[in-house]
């Protein structure tokens, strides 16, 4: 019963956080849309996994890889980079990727400092709960 109820939140977490990701995608143009929506779910992942480390498995899990696992997104950043940097066929010579290559570091280090902030507060936020 406790592994359907995680499932359920999973699916039902998943769907909204890929709605939540179309709808950000539609309203920003470009790869910039792939920032934001991947800086702000690790952001929100650091959070939720530092503020829910004690709530029911399904609550963590549907949050944690149903609504923010669907919002976010690496598959979209590894496309975004290697279509910046495509050059014909083949693999691309080095300057024709270095967009590509500046988005995918660009693009780590924001979801990185994102998540490291997230998981910051919400540690602060769980000693507050427990003061």
């Amino acid at each position: 019963m406790r592994l359907a109820r995680s499932v359920l939140a999973v699916a039902v977490g998943g769907a909204i956080g890929t709605a939540a990701r179309a709808l950000l995608e539609a309203a920003i143009a470009d790869w910039w849309a792939l920032l934001v929506v991947n800086a702000v779910g690790c952001g929100l992942l650091g959070l939720a996994v530092a503020a829910l480390a004690g709530a029911p498995d399904w609550l963590r899990h549907g949050i944690g890889a149903g609504l923010l696992g669907g919002f976010t997104t690496f598959s979209a950043i590894a496309v975004a980079s290697v279509s910046a940097s495509a050059a014909g066929d083949g693999w691309p010579a080095l300057v024709p990727a270095l967009p590509g290559i500046a988005i995918a570091v660009g693009m780590l280090v924001a979801c990185l400092l994102a998540a490291w902030a997230g998981l910051a507060l919400g540690r602060r936020l769980a000693r507050g709960r427990a003061a």
